[in-house]
């Protein structure tokens, strides 16, 4: 194997080592990593860095405009890539017979991977002024014993629920935003978790004057079909 070779193979060991190698070259590569000491210790010399990267980067929330494009990016490319993420595994399994002096694999896929340097480039955004500290909350307990609470940052938002129910069969919450005497729906329809707890992000809350929650079809709806059981003045 020539030089040039040989290089593409070390390319190929971190693309690996991130879960990110196609999935038609891995059983190839790892053909390859049988034979070859130099690519084995390409691996083992990345493992400690791959190890880490989870707990590398200080968390930080973004801003929720730049939060929701993130996710839906994220949420595509983890839906295309779902039939191969089991084929995907081959730097685990050849972790589990490598000592490494005590360190704990944790998997990381090729979109994780992407994700965390992404949210790098957020992190060092925010910790030097991305944002512009201009925050406000809105709490208000609503009927049923539900909390609601809006949490503004600039123009964008989150709107924040304790104490729901679980919806039906078919349906799902849409949040709505009131400027005057229109209403018109926020971008991601939502439901609550396990414990009665749901969040949903509003892009553009400028000029609103009140955040409201209906349950809708599951599909949601451009205009409200049932009475908001949630309403949170936008008091300024």
């Amino acid at each position: 194997m020539n030089a040039n070779e040989h290089d593409r193979r070390l390319e190929e060991a971190a693309a690996f080592a991130l879960g990110a190698l196609d999935a038609e070259r891995i059983d190839d590569f790892r053909e390859h990593l049988k034979d070859c000491k130099r690519c084995q210790d390409e691996l083992r010399w990345l493992a400690p860095a791959v190890l880490a990267l989870p707990e590398a980067i200080e968390q930080q929330t973004p801003p929720p405009a730049l939060k929701v494009r993130l996710m839906e990016e994220v949420r595509a490319d983890l839906a295309a890539e779902a039939e191969s993420v089991p084929e995907r595994k081959g730097f685990r399994e050849w972790l589990a017979g490598v000592n490494l002096g005590g360190l704990t694999w944790k998997p990381l896929a090729g979109v994780a991977a992407v994700v965390l340097i992404v949210a790098a480039g957020i992190g060092y955004a925010i910790g030097n002024g991305g944002g512009n500290g201009n925050v406000h909350t809105w709490e208000s307990e609503q009927p049923g014993g539900i909390q609601a609470s809006v949490v503004r940052e600039g123009d964008e938002g989150e709107l924040r629920l304790t104490g729901l129910g679980q919806v039906e069969r078919g349906k799902t919450l849409e949040a709505w935003v009131e400027r005057g005497e229109t209403v018109e729906p926020v971008k991601m329809l939502f439901k609550p978790d396990q414990e009665g707890n749901a969040t949903t992000q509003i892009e553009d809350l400028e000029g609103v004057e009140a955040v409201m929650v209906t349950e809708e079809p599951a599909a949601g709806s451009k205009q409200p079909t049932s009475k908001p059981f949630v309403n949170v003045p936008l008091e300024t």
